[in-house]
């Protein structure tokens, strides 16, 4: 209940209620008259009837943030997803240090980003924009924030050219025709094995590692894990639609057959790589195989640009991928499909001429 009291001539409103913990708050403002002590009063109220925190408005952005993914990411994400939120929180906890939740604006919030977008690419600041918006919807709907404050912010970040990702037809065989020519030192360097797969499967990296003996039938591989480097577990994979089974070809079959039967081992990789030693690995096999510079991911860029390429119809490359939907992949390889695109237009013409 709240009560109206006179002192001298301002007004004090105080409400008193117990909040989600058990502890007993009391907050109050004075006014010039009654009647603006009363609607404070009353608004307040309400508020607290309808199951707000009223002290949460007083607390900061980063502790906000934190107490957010605490209470509803923990335990509900995979442990790499919740890793990706925590490393935000500690971001968080430098950009916005200090900035009361009850007095965020969208143009402090923008003037923050904008300093942050000075020394970060585009993407990265993208990234933790999505995550700041969403608690901050969230923090609307609990009444913590009393309006839209994060639909207009905007990512701001350096636009970096990290050049293609992927490898053209020509270098997609000339790799594949190398990885094949070392299947005799696939014991000793295991990595050898992980890109020829990845590159024959359109596998993600930790697809790959989390591959066992019993993934691998006559002419088919079965994915429906993931290893994380950042919690070093194999886990459920990304998504639903990442559980796929799919087509390999009769020679890469038999090489991950005789790899098993000579090593002995249930797991394609026994020794999990970090994405560090990874990297290294890939620029190393990138000089030796003299191909254009790519990231292990490219890899999976290659498989689906090479698929592409040859005419394999985008409907079956999605799911192949473990894409959700094919809007996604239209999305992803928009550019290998303008190329493509173009292309036609040309053998279009040539067929319309005669020529």
């Amino acid at each position: 209940m709240a009560s109206i009291t006179k002192r001298g001539n301002k007004w004090r409103a105080r409400a008193s209620y117990v909040d989600a913990k058990g502890e007993r708050q009391q907050p109050s403002k004075t006014f010039d008259t009654k009647r603006e002590a009363t609607e404070w009063a009353t608004k307040l109220e309400t508020q607290i009837i309808d199951g707000a925190d009223i002290n949460a408005g007083k607390l900061t952005f980063p502790a906000y943030f934190r107490n957010w993914i605490e209470t509803t990411k923990q335990g509900t994400v995979r442990a790499s997803t919740y890793t990706r939120y925590t490393t935000a929180a500690k971001l968080i906890d430098k950009v916005f240090a200090g900035m009361i939740m009850e007095k965020l604006t969208t143009l402090s919030l923008q003037k923050e980003l904008n300093t942050f977008g000075e020394t970060h690419s585009k993407k990265y600041a993208r990234d933790i924009l999505t995550l700041i918006k969403t608690s901050l919807r969230d923090a609307y709907l609990d009444g913590i924030i009393k309006r839209d404050i994060f639909t207009r912010l905007q990512p701001a970040g350096q636009v970096v050219d990290k050049g293609d990702n992927f490898l053209n037809a020509s270098d997609f065989t000339k790799l594949q025709d190398f990885l094949y020519s070392k299947t005799d030192e696939m014991q000793t360097r295991p990595f050898y094995i992980m890109a020829l797969v990845a590159l024959e499967t359109g596998a993600r990296l930790g697809e790959v590692q989390a591959l066992t003996k019993a993934d691998i039938s006559e002419n088919h591989l079965t994915i429906n894990k993931a290893y994380s480097s950042s919690t070093r577990k194999v886990t459920e994979p990304k998504t639903k639609s990442s559980v796929r089974t799919i087509a390999i070809s009769k020679r890469l079959s038999a090489v991950l057959s005789d790899f098993f039967k000579t090593t002995g081992q249930d797991n394609l990789i026994e020794n999990k790589m970090s994405t560090g030693r990874v990297s290294l690995e890939m620029q190393d096999l990138v000089r030796e195989a003299d191909i254009q510079p790519i990231h292990f991911h490219g890899l999976r860029h290659s498989h689906v640009s090479y698929l592409l390429h040859n005419g394999v119809d985008i409907d079956y490359v999605s799911k192949r991928v473990g894409h959700a939907n094919v809007s996604v992949t239209l999305q992803i390889y928009a550019h290998m499909l303008k190329e493509k695109e173009l292309a036609q237009d040309e053998l279009t013409l040539q067929v319309l001429d005669n020529e």
